[in-house]
């Protein structure tokens, strides 16, 4: 069997980067920028306060304590200023208002005498007035044709506004991959009904579709493949027309794991089949290279830790390259055990667990958890814990590489 390592690297040689689009900036959210971009003029666009106050020029202070100023005119944002400030007047102010010609200071409002009734003068104090103060220089934040974000940038809230400030009404983004799951199995019932001898309802389904919404894929709901060469073949070939397919079940050695003969007869090239991990061992990778599209294949084994475990080691990674991300998840991460750990049998076991932070340091605590059909077990968990089969036993305090699920939310 292959290590878990030597398994990403054949999955991620195969996850190719899509194609890109247009969008209105409206809908680019969470979207993954495709080409640089640079700023087309300088931010901030013209010199402005920072502050409620009065725009003066340090020539302005004196031997005096107290320095009486000629108010000439008020300037509110949006304004263009008409007259210059001097050693003997100033210019009211507001926040984000173009600075005056010779201004090299803004004085607060709080630090002035001011009366609204007799707005042709202000008093400023002497240690009030020095250079610079309160106020943005032309291009300080960036300059017209600096870089203002890279291609591979998943954009977020605060990358939309500064698109928005620089006029990126419509952005160029990779295509969102596309992602079919197929359920199978004779013992699979939907979640709404009610539990028969021998049933189980569709977990897998709904997870698998969730996780990969939460890649930024386009999730495609396939149903229930029953096992039958007819029923499976057909979902199979529905799931070829999309970037990637996630069987869940029938990838194991029994009478009715049908699903490694299906993908062969379909045209999928196996690429491995079984990895050296608990849960997940069964794990089956391939490719289907078709006339307009190639489609990666994933079997996944049909407990529902193992398929989640295998989707967040394999295809979260395969899925943030297909979309263009730049920074894949962070990898290296350790931390601190809260309790003694015994490993059982000759895997590396990937343990749900919670995950959380104390005192700036990472710690984790492994979940009770009955093995790979124990779903109820990663419901308070946010992650895993890599336990060596051959450390032996994990003494509280030890430090061990971990994985966040999902969106990588610290309990």
């Amino acid at each position: 069997m292959l290590s878990v390592g030597d398994a990403l690297a054949f999955v991620l040689s195969k996850a190719l980067l899509g194609a890109s689009e247009t969008v209105q900036l409206s809908t680019a959210l969470h979207r993954v920028l495709a080409v640089d971009l640079l700023t087309p003029h300088d931010s901030p666009p013209f010199h402005k306060s920072l502050m409620d106050g009065f725009a003066v020029t340090t020539s302005a202070a004196h031997d005096q304590e107290m320095v009486r100023l000629a108010v000439v005119e008020t300037i509110t944002a949006g304004m263009v200023p008409s007259k210059a400030v001097t050693i003997n007047n100033a210019v009211r102010i507001m926040t984000g208002a173009t600075l005056p010609a010779n201004c090299d200071c803004v004085v607060p409002i709080e630090r002035v005498r001011f009366n609204e009734a007799a707005p042709d003068h202000v008093d400023i104090p002497r240690d009030a007035i020095f250079a610079e103060a309160n106020l943005m220089r032309q291009g300080s934040a960036a300059r017209q044709g600096s870089q203002l974000l890279a291609a591979g940038t998943q954009l977020q809230p605060q990358q939309i506004a500064a698109l928005a400030e620089f006029g990126q009404a419509r952005v160029s983004v990779y295509l969102r991959p596309t992602v079919a799951v197929l359920a199978t199995g004779d013992e699979l019932i939907a979640c709404d009904q009610p539990l028969r001898p021998g049933a189980i309802r569709n977990s897998n389904e709904p997870m698998l579709l969730a996780q990969a919404a939460t890649c930024g894929a386009c999730p495609v709901a396939l149903g229930v493949a029953r096992d039958t060469v007819a029923d499976l073949s057909r979902g199979i070939q529905q799931g070829l027309e999309q970037d990637v397919l996630l069987l869940s079940g029938g990838v194991s050695a029994g009478t009715l794991d049908l699903v490694p003969q299906q993908l062969a007869a379909a045209g999928v090239e196996q690429i491995f089949h079984g990895v050296d991990m608990k849960p997940g061992k069964p794990l089956w990778f391939g490719i289907r290279r078709g006339a307009s599209r190639t489609t990666l294949v994933f079997g996944l084994p049909g407990n529902p830790v193992s398929s989640l475990v295998c989707f967040e080691l394999f295809v979260r990674p395969a899925l943030r390259k297909m979309s263009g991300i730049a920074h894949q998840n962070p990898a290296g991460l350790a931390a601190r055990l809260s309790q003694a750990y015994a490993v059982k049998g000759s895997r590396p076991v990937y343990q749900p667990a919670v995950i959380s932070v104390h005192e700036g340091q990472l710690h984790v605590r492994p979940v009770a958890w009955n093995g790979s059909s124990d779903l109820k077990a990663t419901v308070e968990a946010n992650g895993m814990a890599l336990m060596s089969s051959a450390h032996g036993l994990y003494a509280a305090g030890e430090l061990v590489p971990i994985w966040f699920w999902g969106d990588g939310r610290i309990g």
